[in-house]
């Protein structure tokens, strides 16, 4: 009977180490994959900042081509009222003019807030892409395998122990 205790013996420490060693990989890999997700989302953090600075690159770049537009229509106006013989400095003529030049700052205006709005909600997204890697990072730094295989045995160990402590017939 000694050869069967002995037998079962090794195979219930077999068993422990195979659940030791399966923890140990198991909290390894998910060490492994929060380390791989906080990378991500660092990179997705510095994709958008790059994001939020071309918003504003191309928000300034319209800006300049609806002043320039602005000046076009303006100069065709000068020049058709010039040729009609009108006084571009004075009356409605002078209106017109003053008015090209408010729409066109209006213009302006909407297109440089248009790009701020977009590059905000793109730093928003950076700063919780940020967040969230900070938080993947934590738990990374969290997951201790040689703690769970440790956890592990001794889990397992107590489980043994029960049972060679419980008197036979008792269960």
């Amino acid at each position: 009977m000694s050869g069967a205790v002995s037998a079962g013996s090794m195979m219930t420490a077999a068993g422990m180490g195979m659940q030791a060693v399966g923890a140990y990989n198991n909290s390894r890999a998910t060490k492994t994959a929060y380390n791989a997700q906080a990378q991500v989302q660092r990179n997705n953090a510095i994709i958008a900042g790059w994001q939020a600075d071309d918003a504003l690159a191309r928000g300034n770049q319209n800006a300049l081509r609806v002043q320039m537009q602005a000046r076009g229509v303006k100069g065709k106006q000068r020049a058709s009222m010039a040729a009609n013989g009108v006084d571009t400095t004075t009356g409605s003529a002078l209106d017109v003019l003053t008015d090209t030049d408010y729409f066109a700052q209006q213009d302006v205006s909407t297109v440089k807030d248009n790009a701020a709005r977009e590059a905000w909600a793109l730093r928003n997204q950076a700063a919780g892409a940020n967040a969230d890697s900070e938080l993947l990072a934590s738990r990374a730094a969290a997951e201790n395998p040689g703690l769970a295989a440790g956890a592990s045995l001794l889990s397992s160990a107590g489980q043994v122990a029960g049972r060679w402590y419980t008197p036979k017939g008792k269960s």
